[in-house]
């Protein structure tokens, strides 16, 4: 990373940024061409061997273009961001800056078939973008049709890199 200086190291305060991402743009190969996709996502943290690992889930149709480059590839990378402001002055274009943190990852995908599997992933999914059971509720309902139409993919990140420009 060129800006050593926004560089963020930490695990846990790389995950603080990818808890505010709302929207994660997937990197894939698809017939030996760059493709890049905004998917809306989920994520658990774990520990594994004395470590935290991260999985990252996303959903979407069980075919098509994007469902196709996984088979064909299950290496990606995968960015997100937390956007904040622009600012400068009309004066000077060059004294324009962005506030942001973003997160970049790579990991490898997994296309989800255990139905089970794939309702804990689609359950991830739903809590990082807010939903919460009502009360007395346990878990959620998924139609079983449509769950069966529906991929959910796993990705196993090997890597994670954070970077952030706040106003001081």
């Amino acid at each position: 990373m060129r800006r050593k200086d926004r560089e963020v190291k930490d695990f846990d305060e790389i995950i603080s940024i990818f808890k505010k991402c709302r929207v994660l743009h997937l990197a894939l190969v698809s017939n030996g061409k760059p493709y890049s996709v905004p998917v809306n996502f989920g994520y658990d943290v774990r520990e594994e061997d004395g470590k935290k690992r991260l999985s990252v889930y996303f959903h979407g149709a069980g075919e098509g273009k994007k469902i196709d480059a996984l088979k064909e590839n299950p290496e990606v990378s995968f960015c997100a961001e937390s956007f904040a402001e622009t600012e400068g002055t009309t004066e000077d274009a060059c004294s324009w800056t962005c506030y942001y943190e973003s997160v970049i990852g790579f990991g490898k995908a997994k296309i989800l078939t255990d139905s089970k599997e794939k309702t804990a992933g689609l359950d991830t999914i739903m809590s990082h973008n807010g939903y919460k059971l009502p009360p007395g509720i346990k878990f959620i309902a998924y139609n079983a049709m449509a769950l069966a139409k529906t991929a959910v993919v796993k990705i196993e990140v090997e890597e994670i890199t954070g970077k952030r420009h706040v106003k001081r």
